[in-house]
């Protein structure tokens, strides 16, 4: 019976999709029933949402007013926010206080790292001389310092390991110039603020002088009388 259906089949005409008339072409693919399907849907929910949005603006009162008003504006049909980023005089000082105290954190740990790294590679470039130390059993005894048994030489240190050597000492001393280098940059932003600290504070009124040569920025007081 299965054979009389497989042979039905096979001579059963395939169905084919309907597609674009010669005159039509330039319409691009003719829409299907499932295109139109997603373009319905698509239709009907922008349709929804247009309108909840006329029901929301046909009940907003209009004395309506909260505090984000202020700062917002609408500039060419986009919503903006205008942020005031100004701050007070005691909210400035506050701030650059406690960048100064953080600055100079940082320079009190550079110096102990600096300090650190210099006591390891003190003298590492010299030749360093052996000593030895020979104990006695009183201050009056006599020393033959010719016959001393001398003590057993080093053992030899081969070419590979002195070039590993001379590699880590050259990764320590660019670490050593490289803390160095941050150790100035953070003394020039902690002077820097320092000044500007000094100047906010100040009662007079400032005077800023710049050298012509070299570029440094000094600034003077005025003269006040004590009082």
């Amino acid at each position: 019976m299965s054979s009389f259906k497989n042979a039905a089949q096979a001579q059963r005409r395939t169905h084919r999709e309907r597609s674009q008339p010669a005159h039509r072409k330039k319409f691009g693919l003719l829409e299907k029933h499932k295109d139109y399907v997603v373009r319905a849907r698509d239709f009907n929910k922008k349709k929804k949402i247009i309108k909840q949005l006329k029901g929301v603006a046909d009940e907003k009162n209009p004395d309506e007013f909260y505090r984000g008003m202020i700062k917002s504006r609408v500039v060419d049909g986009k919503h903006e926010i205008h942020k005031d980023n100004t701050l007070d005089h005691e909210t400035v000082m506050l701030l650059k206080t406690q960048d100064a105290n953080y600055i100079n954190l940082k320079l009190q740990a550079e110096r102990n790292k600096i300090s650190k790294l210099k006591e390891v590679l003190h003298d590492t470039m010299g030749e360093k001389v052996n000593t030895h130390t020979v104990f006695v059993d009183s201050d009056s005894e006599d020393i033959d310092l010719e016959n001393l048994e001398k003590l057993p030489d080093a053992p030899a240190v081969d070419s590979a390991t002195k070039k590993a050597l001379g590699r880590a000492k050259k990764v320590q001393y660019n670490v050593l110039q490289t803390r160095i280098k941050r150790l100035q940059t953070l003394e020039r932003a902690s002077n820097k603020l320092q000044v500007y600290k000094n100047i906010a504070a100040a009662k007079g009124q400032v005077f800023k002088e710049v050298d012509e040569d070299s570029g440094n920025v000094s600034y003077r007081w005025k003269k006040q009388r004590a009082k």
